[in-house]
């Protein structure tokens, strides 16, 4: 199975990009069995020049799906399948750019139809997919945009699949199913694509290893072919494998944090502390309170919020500068030296010095309000594990209790029925840090304060 796709990207400085144009076709060999096309809403400006060469434009993404949105969706279509592109490294690279940006790791197998192009079609005067394309005799449409050049690598890949007389490439995909058919297959072909929790256990029964999952097959079948010390371990002493579906990631991670430190698990770093490097921190310009991204210091006052890795920071104060209409530029997200946001109108310019000081800077002590968990207590309601259940997290005083599931809002109505539903946990200032986070990653339903 393949995945032929083309990606369309904002531009700038290379791991800084964003996407704004995603197609995917799941080809058999054959035909095509499903197709995905999306216009991506990016967090970035997109470059005048791409938008000259694709036609795509910042008014035809505003409304369209974050990639977040769409994820899901594009590990289903590519599940099981290799990614074939013309020049496939820049989309590869791009969607697991998109991926990590919220802690997933996306792994496929790729093919690049230039090289094969050189192979079988020596004489060509280029290997451009559009000259290219053009001298074969495949007809383009919508240059430059991804579903137009996804279709044309397409029939490009259907000449080198007739062309390809030692099925050369029909071998690597077939070498690809060998590996995955091996005695691991058993431990997560069963598996749901769910987000979860996994035990490895050992055939005393102790669980050696335990880790969240965005989808638990994938990461599974992951694991089990990963080439590392750590994969290795776990295929030596694998003997079953127990799962449980938590229905989100907030939930994940606080019950991976916990069952770390109670079960001590062998090929865990039990004692691990979790790192934040990154942490936001208010500098005064001007009289403004600027939010400012910056690697963690310490200093009397310490950072608002603190994060694990620098492209979670950066999503999470794009996120925070987006709601709380505060100047991108002013947040150092922006690197121009005007403010295109003040251009067109979405900032009230205190990059400036127009916008009243006190008028800004209240909306960033409503944001500071927001994060500011001391003495308060709130549910955060978010997805359950099936259709019809919700999820909640119960933080009081501002310390995390515990977690649980419910169907009808009567069960979490009071204290009383809460704890009745939840699984409590010992406070873990870890735990603290992410819900902060989780605020504003728009990935939960509700927010009950009680």
């Amino acid at each position: 199975m393949y995945a032929i796709l083309d990606i369309e990207a904002t531009g700038g400085k290379k791991g800084e990009e964003d996407i704004i144009e995603v197609a995917i076709y799941r080809f058999d060999g054959k035909k095509i069995t499903d197709q995905l096309i999306s216009l991506v809403k990016p967090d970035r400006k997109i470059d005048a020049y791409v938008q000259k060469l694709t036609q795509i434009t910042p008014k035809m993404v505003k409304t369209a799906p974050k990639f977040a949105e769409l994820a899901k969706r594009i590990i289903e279509i590519t599940d099981g399948a290799i990614l074939v592109g013309h020049n496939v490294d820049f989309d590869y690279r791009m969607l697991k750019q998109e991926f990590k940006k919220f802690g997933y790791s996306y792994y496929r197998e790729t093919i690049d139809t230039v090289p094969l192009s050189e192979k079988y079609f020596p004489e060509a005067a280029s290997y451009s997919l559009g000259k290219l394309t053009k001298e074969l005799g495949i007809p383009i449409s919508d240059r430059h945009r991804a579903a137009g050049d996804a279709r044309a690598t397409l029939e490009l890949f259907k000449l080198l699949l007739d062309k390809d007389y030692h099925k050369n490439i029909v071998k690597k995909e077939n070498k690809k199913n060998e590996s995955t058919s091996t005695k691991f297959l058993s431990y997560y072909e069963e598996l749901p694509n769910s987000i979860g929790i996994y035990y490895v256990f050992d055939k005393n029964k102790n669980v050696i290893f335990l880790s969240k999952a965005t989808n638990l097959a994938l990461n599974v079948r992951k694991m089990l072919m990963g080439k590392s010390n750590l994969s290795n371990k776990i295929r030596m002493g694998i003997d079953s494998i127990k799962y449980q579906v938590t229905g989100n990631e907030l939930i994940s991670w606080i019950k991976e944090n916990h069952e770390i430190k109670r079960l001590k698990p062998s090929l865990n770093e039990t004692n691990r502390k979790i790192e934040f490097p990154y942490g936001l921190y208010i500098e005064i310009k001007n009289g403004y309170k600027a939010l400012i991204l910056q690697r963690f210091r310490k200093q009397e006052n310490g950072a608002i919020i603190k994060f694990t890795s620098l492209s979670l920071g950066q999503k999470l104060l794009s996120l925070i500068t987006e709601e709380f209409e505060l100047c991108p530029k002013l947040n150092e997200i922006s690197k121009t030296e005007k403010c295109l946001s003040y251009e067109v109108g979405e900032c009230f310019g205190a990059c400036e010095g127009i916008e009243p000081v006190q008028e800004y800077n209240s909306r960033v002590d409503q944001f500071m309000e927001k994060i500011q968990l001391e003495g308060k207590s709130f549910l955060i309601i978010g997805s359950g594990r099936d259709i019809g259940e919700s999820s909640f997290v119960w933080v009081e005083n501002g310390e995390t209790q515990g977690y649980g599931y419910y169907e009808l809002n009567h069960q979490i109505k009071g204290l009383k029925r809460i704890k009745e539903r939840m699984i409590p946990i010992e406070n873990d200032p870890d735990i603290n840090q992410m819900i902060k986070g989780f605020l504003f990653t728009e990935k939960y339903k509700d927010l009950i304060n009680l």
